[in-house]
Protein backbone atom coordinates (compact mmCIF):
# COMPACT_ATOMS: atom_id res chain seq x y z
CA UNK A 1 0.00 0.00 0.00
CA UNK A 2 2.01 3.18 -1.03
CA UNK A 3 1.61 6.42 1.49
CA UNK A 4 -0.71 8.33 -0.66
CA UNK A 5 -3.29 5.07 -0.97
CA UNK A 6 -2.51 4.99 3.02
CA UNK A 7 -3.47 9.44 3.26
CA UNK A 8 -6.41 8.58 1.13
CA UNK A 9 -7.91 5.87 3.45
CA UNK A 10 -7.07 8.27 6.52
CA UNK A 11 -8.89 11.39 5.02
CA UNK A 12 -12.18 9.87 3.37
CA UNK A 13 -12.84 7.73 6.65
CA UNK A 14 -12.13 10.92 8.49
CA UNK A 15 -14.69 12.79 6.40
CA UNK A 16 -17.46 10.19 6.44
CA UNK A 17 -18.05 10.96 10.27
CA UNK A 18 -17.56 14.46 9.25
CA UNK A 19 -20.10 14.25 6.08
CA UNK A 20 -22.66 12.98 8.63
CA UNK A 21 -22.44 14.97 11.49
CA UNK A 22 -22.51 18.37 9.02
CA UNK A 23 -25.91 16.90 7.85
CA UNK A 24 -26.91 16.43 10.70
CA UNK A 25 -29.35 19.42 11.22
CA UNK A 26 -32.52 19.45 13.87
CA UNK A 27 -35.33 18.86 11.31
CA UNK A 28 -39.12 19.14 12.71
CA UNK A 29 -39.34 16.97 15.37
CA UNK A 30 -40.92 13.31 14.12
CA UNK A 31 -43.17 11.46 15.95
CA UNK A 32 -40.78 8.73 16.72
CA UNK A 33 -39.71 7.21 20.15
CA UNK A 34 -36.02 7.82 21.20
CA UNK A 35 -34.59 6.39 23.66
CA UNK A 36 -32.39 9.68 24.71
CA UNK A 37 -31.70 12.94 23.23
CA UNK A 38 -28.17 13.24 21.39
CA UNK A 39 -26.20 16.85 21.55
CA UNK A 40 -23.16 17.98 19.27
CA UNK A 41 -20.81 16.91 21.72
CA UNK A 42 -21.57 13.63 21.62
CA UNK A 43 -21.44 13.54 17.94
CA UNK A 44 -18.13 15.03 17.79
CA UNK A 45 -16.61 12.57 20.29
CA UNK A 46 -18.47 9.43 17.91
CA UNK A 47 -16.78 11.39 14.81
CA UNK A 48 -13.31 11.78 17.12
CA UNK A 49 -13.81 7.52 17.81
CA UNK A 50 -13.99 6.88 14.26
CA UNK A 51 -10.93 8.96 13.06
CA UNK A 52 -8.96 7.64 15.75
CA UNK A 53 -9.79 3.57 14.96
CA UNK A 54 -9.03 4.24 11.19
CA UNK A 55 -5.52 5.62 11.70
CA UNK A 56 -4.92 2.40 14.26
CA UNK A 57 -6.51 0.29 11.17
CA UNK A 58 -4.16 2.22 8.71
CA UNK A 59 -1.49 1.43 10.93
CA UNK A 60 -1.74 -1.92 11.21
CA UNK A 61 -2.50 -2.74 7.61
CA UNK A 62 1.17 -0.81 7.31
CA UNK A 63 2.89 -3.43 10.10
CA UNK A 64 1.27 -6.11 8.23
CA UNK A 65 3.03 -4.89 4.74
CA UNK A 66 5.81 -4.21 6.02
CA UNK A 67 5.79 -7.60 7.49
CA UNK A 68 5.77 -9.60 4.58
CA UNK A 69 8.56 -7.75 2.71
CA UNK A 70 10.57 -11.29 3.35
CA UNK A 71 7.85 -13.53 1.68
CA UNK A 72 9.40 -16.56 2.63
CA UNK A 73 6.28 -16.51 5.49
CA UNK A 74 3.12 -15.98 3.27
CA UNK A 75 4.47 -19.24 1.60
CA UNK A 76 3.76 -20.80 4.94
CA UNK A 77 0.65 -18.98 6.15
CA UNK A 78 -0.80 -19.97 2.96
CA UNK A 79 -0.08 -23.20 3.68
CA UNK A 80 -1.23 -23.91 7.00
CA UNK A 81 -3.32 -20.95 6.93
CA UNK A 82 -5.41 -20.39 3.76
CA UNK A 83 -8.50 -19.26 5.19
CA UNK A 84 -6.29 -16.82 7.11
CA UNK A 85 -4.21 -15.41 4.38
CA UNK A 86 -8.08 -15.07 2.48
CA UNK A 87 -9.14 -12.97 4.90
CA UNK A 88 -5.83 -10.76 4.72
CA UNK A 89 -7.43 -10.08 0.65
CA UNK A 90 -11.02 -9.13 1.79
CA UNK A 91 -9.56 -6.95 5.08
CA UNK A 92 -7.61 -4.36 3.03
CA UNK A 93 -10.77 -4.74 0.48
CA UNK A 94 -13.06 -3.49 3.59
CA UNK A 95 -10.75 -1.11 4.36
CA UNK A 96 -10.97 0.43 1.04
CA UNK A 97 -15.30 -0.33 1.37
CA UNK A 98 -15.13 1.80 4.70
CA UNK A 99 -13.83 4.41 3.57
CA UNK A 100 -16.78 5.40 0.90
CA UNK A 101 -18.69 8.55 2.30
CA UNK A 102 -22.53 7.83 2.74
CA UNK A 103 -24.96 9.17 0.57
CA UNK A 104 -28.17 9.67 2.32
CA UNK A 105 -31.62 10.01 0.39
CA UNK A 106 -31.94 12.97 1.54
CA UNK A 107 -29.59 16.17 2.78
CA UNK A 108 -30.80 16.82 6.40
CA UNK A 109 -30.61 14.28 9.29
CA UNK A 110 -31.12 14.84 12.83
CA UNK A 111 -28.46 14.18 15.54
CA UNK A 112 -30.30 11.51 16.81
CA UNK A 113 -30.23 9.29 13.14
CA UNK A 114 -26.69 10.46 12.83
CA UNK A 115 -25.30 9.35 15.96
CA UNK A 116 -26.73 6.06 15.30
CA UNK A 117 -25.38 6.32 11.70
CA UNK A 118 -21.67 6.65 13.29
CA UNK A 119 -22.32 4.08 16.34
CA UNK A 120 -22.63 1.62 13.57
CA UNK A 121 -19.50 2.84 11.71
CA UNK A 122 -17.64 2.70 15.13
CA UNK A 123 -18.59 -0.73 15.25
CA UNK A 124 -17.66 -1.75 12.21
CA UNK A 125 -14.15 0.04 12.49
CA UNK A 126 -13.91 -2.08 15.33
CA UNK A 127 -14.68 -5.13 13.96
CA UNK A 128 -11.95 -4.56 11.79
CA UNK A 129 -9.08 -3.76 14.73
CA UNK A 130 -9.87 -7.27 16.30
CA UNK A 131 -9.73 -9.02 12.99
CA UNK A 132 -6.32 -7.24 12.15
CA UNK A 133 -5.30 -7.89 15.70
CA UNK A 134 -5.82 -11.71 15.11
CA UNK A 135 -3.74 -11.92 11.57
CA UNK A 136 -1.35 -9.75 13.16
CA UNK A 137 -0.87 -12.68 15.97
CA UNK A 138 -0.85 -15.41 13.19
CA UNK A 139 1.12 -13.34 11.05
CA UNK A 140 3.65 -13.06 14.05
CA UNK A 141 4.12 -16.68 14.57
CA UNK A 142 4.35 -17.40 10.85
CA UNK A 143 7.38 -15.28 10.97
CA UNK A 144 9.04 -16.65 13.91
CA UNK A 145 8.22 -20.01 13.02
CA UNK A 146 5.52 -20.90 16.17
CA UNK A 147 3.65 -23.31 15.60
CA UNK A 148 0.45 -23.58 17.27
CA UNK A 149 0.82 -27.81 17.54
CA UNK A 150 3.78 -26.86 19.49
CA UNK A 151 2.76 -26.07 22.86
CA UNK A 152 4.69 -26.99 25.66
CA UNK A 153 1.86 -29.44 28.44
CA UNK A 154 2.10 -27.40 31.68
CA UNK A 155 0.60 -29.03 35.08
CA UNK A 156 -2.56 -27.56 36.21
CA UNK A 157 -3.39 -27.68 39.24
CA UNK A 158 -7.23 -26.58 41.12
CA UNK A 159 -9.08 -24.19 39.45
CA UNK A 160 -10.77 -21.91 41.38
CA UNK A 161 -13.97 -23.58 40.64
CA UNK A 162 -12.99 -26.58 42.23
CA UNK A 163 -11.58 -24.98 45.16
CA UNK A 164 -14.72 -22.93 45.63
CA UNK A 165 -16.72 -26.43 45.60
CA UNK A 166 -14.22 -28.13 47.75
CA UNK A 167 -15.26 -25.14 50.54
CA UNK A 168 -18.96 -25.28 49.82
CA UNK A 169 -19.65 -29.14 50.17
CA UNK A 170 -16.57 -29.83 52.38
CA UNK A 171 -15.95 -33.46 50.57
CA UNK A 172 -13.47 -35.51 51.33
CA UNK A 173 -10.90 -37.00 48.77
CA UNK A 174 -12.03 -40.42 47.81
CA UNK A 175 -8.40 -41.48 49.35
CA UNK A 176 -9.74 -40.40 52.53
CA UNK A 177 -12.99 -42.02 52.53
CA UNK A 178 -12.06 -44.79 54.58
CA UNK A 179 -11.50 -42.23 57.26
CA UNK A 180 -15.20 -41.18 57.53
CA UNK A 181 -16.85 -44.63 56.90
CA UNK A 182 -19.16 -46.00 59.45
CA UNK A 183 -18.84 -49.78 58.48
CA UNK A 184 -22.86 -49.75 57.39
CA UNK A 185 -22.95 -51.94 53.87
CA UNK A 186 -26.26 -51.87 52.15
CA UNK A 187 -25.69 -54.12 49.25
CA UNK A 188 -22.62 -52.60 48.36
CA UNK A 189 -23.62 -48.80 49.25
CA UNK A 190 -21.16 -47.98 52.27
CA UNK A 191 -22.41 -45.20 54.77
CA UNK A 192 -19.97 -42.17 55.14
CA UNK A 193 -20.19 -39.62 58.16
CA UNK A 194 -19.88 -36.67 55.87
CA UNK A 195 -20.32 -32.90 57.24
CA UNK A 196 -23.03 -31.03 56.51
CA UNK A 197 -22.55 -28.51 53.60
CA UNK A 198 -21.49 -25.06 54.45
CA UNK A 199 -24.01 -23.30 51.94
CA UNK A 200 -26.79 -25.61 53.37
CA UNK A 201 -25.40 -24.62 57.51
CA UNK A 202 -25.38 -21.09 56.90
CA UNK A 203 -28.60 -20.55 55.00
CA UNK A 204 -30.32 -22.52 57.71
CA UNK A 205 -28.56 -20.01 60.11
CA UNK A 206 -29.57 -17.63 57.78
CA UNK A 207 -33.33 -18.60 58.52
CA UNK A 208 -32.95 -18.27 61.97
CA UNK A 209 -31.75 -14.80 61.72
CA UNK A 210 -34.57 -13.59 59.37
CA UNK A 211 -36.90 -14.91 61.71
CA UNK A 212 -34.90 -12.88 64.93
CA UNK A 213 -35.02 -9.68 62.93
CA UNK A 214 -38.95 -10.29 61.81
CA UNK A 215 -40.53 -10.65 65.49
CA UNK A 216 -38.82 -7.96 66.84
CA UNK A 217 -39.50 -5.50 63.83
CA UNK A 218 -43.19 -6.85 63.34
CA UNK A 219 -43.91 -7.36 67.29
CA UNK A 220 -41.49 -5.61 69.43
CA UNK A 221 -39.93 -2.58 68.32
CA UNK A 222 -42.77 -2.26 65.51
CA UNK A 223 -40.37 -0.60 62.45
CA UNK A 224 -42.07 -3.00 60.18
CA UNK A 225 -45.85 -2.53 59.74
CA UNK A 226 -48.38 -5.27 59.98
CA UNK A 227 -50.67 -6.21 57.00
CA UNK A 228 -54.18 -4.80 58.21
CA UNK A 229 -51.82 -1.16 58.79
CA UNK A 230 -50.25 -1.09 55.58
CA UNK A 231 -53.79 -2.12 53.98
CA UNK A 232 -55.26 1.08 55.73
CA UNK A 233 -52.50 3.32 54.75
CA UNK A 234 -52.37 2.49 51.22
CA UNK A 235 -56.27 2.84 50.92
CA UNK A 236 -56.03 6.25 52.66
CA UNK A 237 -53.18 6.83 49.89
CA UNK A 238 -55.28 5.61 47.20
CA UNK A 239 -58.27 7.65 48.51
CA UNK A 240 -56.20 11.06 48.45
CA UNK A 241 -54.60 9.98 44.92
CA UNK A 242 -58.21 9.52 43.68
CA UNK A 243 -59.31 13.23 44.97
CA UNK A 244 -56.16 14.12 42.95
CA UNK A 245 -56.97 12.99 39.81
CA UNK A 246 -60.13 13.84 39.91
CA UNK A 247 -59.74 17.44 41.08
CA UNK A 248 -57.43 17.61 37.79
CA UNK A 249 -60.69 16.51 35.55
CA UNK A 250 -62.53 19.97 35.71
CA UNK A 251 -62.89 20.25 32.78
CA UNK A 252 -64.78 16.97 31.95
CA UNK A 253 -67.22 17.35 34.63
CA UNK A 254 -71.12 17.94 32.97
CA UNK A 255 -75.08 18.72 34.64
CA UNK A 256 -74.96 14.71 35.40
CA UNK A 257 -71.09 14.89 37.97
CA UNK A 258 -70.96 18.75 38.89
CA UNK A 259 -70.96 19.27 42.34
CA UNK A 260 -71.42 22.33 45.13
CA UNK A 261 -68.59 24.24 46.44
CA UNK A 262 -67.39 26.90 48.58
CA UNK A 263 -63.73 27.33 47.69
CA UNK A 264 -63.01 30.72 47.36
CA UNK A 265 -60.90 30.33 43.91
CA UNK A 266 -63.81 29.05 42.21
CA UNK A 267 -66.20 31.32 43.27
CA UNK A 268 -63.97 34.45 42.88
CA UNK A 269 -63.82 32.84 39.09
CA UNK A 270 -67.06 32.46 38.69
CA UNK A 271 -67.71 36.02 39.56
CA UNK A 272 -65.50 37.00 37.12
CA UNK A 273 -67.42 35.28 34.64
CA UNK A 274 -71.08 36.26 35.90
CA UNK A 275 -69.54 39.95 35.91
CA UNK A 276 -68.45 39.64 32.32
CA UNK A 277 -71.85 37.52 30.71
CA UNK A 278 -74.61 37.98 32.94
CA UNK A 279 -74.78 41.65 34.23
CA UNK A 280 -77.02 42.40 31.44
CA UNK A 281 -79.80 40.18 32.00
CA UNK A 282 -79.53 39.93 36.11
CA UNK A 283 -77.86 43.11 37.16
CA UNK A 284 -74.79 43.82 38.90
CA UNK A 285 -76.11 41.56 42.27
CA UNK A 286 -77.75 38.87 40.58
CA UNK A 287 -81.30 39.97 41.56
CA UNK A 288 -82.13 41.86 38.60
CA UNK A 289 -84.73 44.84 39.11
CA UNK A 290 -88.32 45.40 37.60
CA UNK A 291 -87.05 45.97 34.37
CA UNK A 292 -84.19 43.46 33.78
CA UNK A 293 -85.00 40.55 31.03
CA UNK A 294 -83.84 37.94 33.08
CA UNK A 295 -85.22 36.40 36.36
CA UNK A 296 -83.70 36.99 40.45
CA UNK A 297 -81.22 34.38 40.80
CA UNK A 298 -80.96 35.66 44.83
CA UNK A 299 -84.01 34.41 45.61
CA UNK A 300 -85.64 30.75 45.98
CA UNK A 301 -87.87 30.63 43.16
CA UNK A 302 -86.69 29.16 40.51
CA UNK A 303 -87.62 28.57 36.39
CA UNK A 304 -86.00 25.83 35.51
CA UNK A 305 -84.91 23.78 39.12
CA UNK A 306 -82.55 25.26 41.41
CA UNK A 307 -79.29 23.27 42.70
CA UNK A 308 -76.28 23.18 40.76
CA UNK A 309 -77.02 20.67 38.31
CA UNK A 310 -80.17 22.92 37.34
CA UNK A 311 -78.23 25.80 37.10
CA UNK A 312 -75.49 24.01 35.38
CA UNK A 313 -77.63 22.66 33.21
CA UNK A 314 -79.41 25.94 32.33
CA UNK A 315 -76.41 28.00 31.82
CA UNK A 316 -74.98 24.90 29.49
CA UNK A 317 -77.82 24.49 26.86
CA UNK A 318 -79.76 28.00 27.61
CA UNK A 319 -82.82 28.75 27.63
CA UNK A 320 -83.34 29.37 23.46
CA UNK A 321 -87.61 30.73 23.52
CA UNK A 322 -86.97 33.31 26.81
CA UNK A 323 -83.77 34.63 24.80
CA UNK A 324 -80.84 32.92 27.01
CA UNK A 325 -78.20 31.64 24.94
CA UNK A 326 -76.22 27.92 25.56
CA UNK A 327 -73.04 29.31 26.76
CA UNK A 328 -71.49 25.71 26.43
CA UNK A 329 -69.33 26.80 23.44
CA UNK A 330 -68.18 29.91 24.76
CA UNK A 331 -67.07 28.65 28.47
CA UNK A 332 -65.37 25.63 29.08
CA UNK A 333 -67.06 22.96 31.73
CA UNK A 334 -64.69 23.73 34.74
CA UNK A 335 -65.65 27.99 34.03
CA UNK A 336 -69.67 26.64 33.91
CA UNK A 337 -69.12 24.63 37.60
CA UNK A 338 -67.18 28.08 38.76
CA UNK A 339 -70.35 30.13 37.38
CA UNK A 340 -72.82 27.61 38.52
CA UNK A 341 -71.27 27.66 42.12
CA UNK A 342 -71.64 31.45 42.33
CA UNK A 343 -75.02 31.84 41.72
CA UNK A 344 -76.01 30.04 44.35
CA UNK A 345 -73.60 31.13 46.85
CA UNK A 346 -75.64 34.98 46.16
CA UNK A 347 -78.96 33.16 47.26
CA UNK A 348 -80.61 35.61 50.22
CA UNK A 349 -78.16 38.73 49.10
CA UNK A 350 -80.71 40.42 46.67
CA UNK A 351 -80.79 44.01 46.85
CA UNK A 352 -84.21 45.93 48.22
CA UNK A 353 -85.05 46.53 44.50
CA UNK A 354 -84.56 42.82 43.33
CA UNK A 355 -86.95 41.46 41.09
CA UNK A 356 -89.89 39.86 42.01
CA UNK A 357 -89.96 35.63 42.80
CA UNK A 358 -90.50 33.69 39.54
CA UNK A 359 -91.19 30.11 39.29
CA UNK A 360 -91.07 27.47 41.89
CA UNK A 361 -89.45 27.28 45.49
CA UNK A 362 -86.76 24.74 45.12
CA UNK A 363 -86.41 21.83 47.48
CA UNK A 364 -83.73 19.64 47.07
CA UNK A 365 -84.75 15.92 46.67
CA UNK A 366 -82.43 14.10 49.53
CA UNK A 367 -80.10 11.53 48.13
CA UNK A 368 -80.94 7.57 49.01
CA UNK A 369 -79.10 6.89 52.17
CA UNK A 370 -78.94 10.40 53.06
CA UNK A 371 -79.03 10.39 56.84
CA UNK A 372 -78.18 13.98 57.29
CA UNK A 373 -81.29 15.58 55.85
CA UNK A 374 -83.59 16.30 58.50
CA UNK A 375 -86.95 13.93 59.02
CA UNK A 376 -90.18 15.92 58.15
CA UNK A 377 -92.28 17.55 60.89
CA UNK A 378 -95.27 16.06 60.52
CA UNK A 379 -96.46 17.34 63.99
CA UNK A 380 -96.53 20.46 62.66
CA UNK A 381 -98.89 19.63 59.63
CA UNK A 382 -101.50 18.83 62.32
CA UNK A 383 -104.51 20.13 64.22
CA UNK A 384 -103.78 21.63 67.83
CA UNK A 385 -106.03 19.02 69.24
CA UNK A 386 -104.45 16.04 67.60
CA UNK A 387 -100.71 17.52 68.77
CA UNK A 388 -101.75 17.47 72.21
CA UNK A 389 -103.49 13.88 71.84
CA UNK A 390 -100.57 12.68 70.33
CA UNK A 391 -97.87 14.64 73.33
CA UNK A 392 -99.92 12.98 76.03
Amino acid sequence: MRTSSMHRIILTAAFVPAALFAAAQDAAPAPKARFFDVDPTLLYAMVALAVVQVIFIVSLASIMRTMGGTGGWVKRLIEKRGRTASAIGLLFVAGEASAQAYAGESNTMTHYETFWWLFAINVFLFIILLVQLNLLRALTRAVVGADDREVTAVAKGESWVDRLLKRMTRQVALEEEKNIDMNHDYDGIRELDNVLPPWWLWLFYGTIAWGVIYIVNMHVINVWQTQDVEYTMEMAQAKSDVEAYMATLTNTVDENTVAMTDDASVLAGGRDLFNTYCTACHGADAAGSATSVGPNLTDAYWIHGGGVKNIFKTIKYGVPEKGMISWKSQLQPAELRALACYILSQEGKGSPTQKAPQGDIWKAEPALGDSTVAPVDTLGALPSDTVRVAMK
